[in-house]
């Protein structure tokens, strides 16, 4: 099942849930207390986070990967309005954790940004882990010859 998924999102998403399960117990840790966060507010908004991660990397992927299809007009359509929907949900998101005081939104916040950078700059760590999971090797970038136009 896995070898079916698509496998940059594969890496992505699990050095994403990694990177969540390193942040929940760095929070065991801290002293949150003085911060006036408990530590479940702590670990159901780093997980909330992850989710919402997740999410937004598939439909950054299915996005690009819509767009990259179009033409260079109709693709800037496509890909912006993606920023935008992920854009928009994650501020709603914001806004009623804020509003109801479920989740605290600046661990929400903080938790987003944090897991999503450092898991996408993870990526080649888990690429290498994959590779040695299913026993595969990376092909070897070969030079590409140049062709020659025949003029008459």
């Amino acid at each position: 099942m896995l070898r079916r998924i698509n496998r940059t999102i594969l890496e992505v998403q699990t050095a994403i849930v990694f990177w969540a399960v390193m942040a929940v117990i760095a929070g065991m840790f801290l002293p949150l207390e003085s911060w006036s966060v408990s530590r479940l507010d702590w670990c159901l908004g780093i997980a909330t986070a992850a989710v919402f991660g997740m999410v937004s990397i598939l439909h950054m992927y299915r996005r690009l990967d819509r767009g990259l299809d179009l033409d260079e007009k109709n693709a800037t359509k496509v890909i912006t309005a993606g920023y935008l929907m992920r854009f928009i949900a994650f501020a709603v998101v914001v806004i009623v954790t804020a509003v109801t005081g479920v989740l605290n939104p600046l661990i929400l916040c903080l938790g987003y940004l944090f897991i999503l950078k450092v898991a996408v700059y993870s990526q080649p760590f888990t690429h290498k882990l994959y590779n040695k999971l299913f026993h595969e090797t990376d092909p070897v970038a070969e030079p590409v010859e140049e062709e020659v136009e025949a003029t008459e």
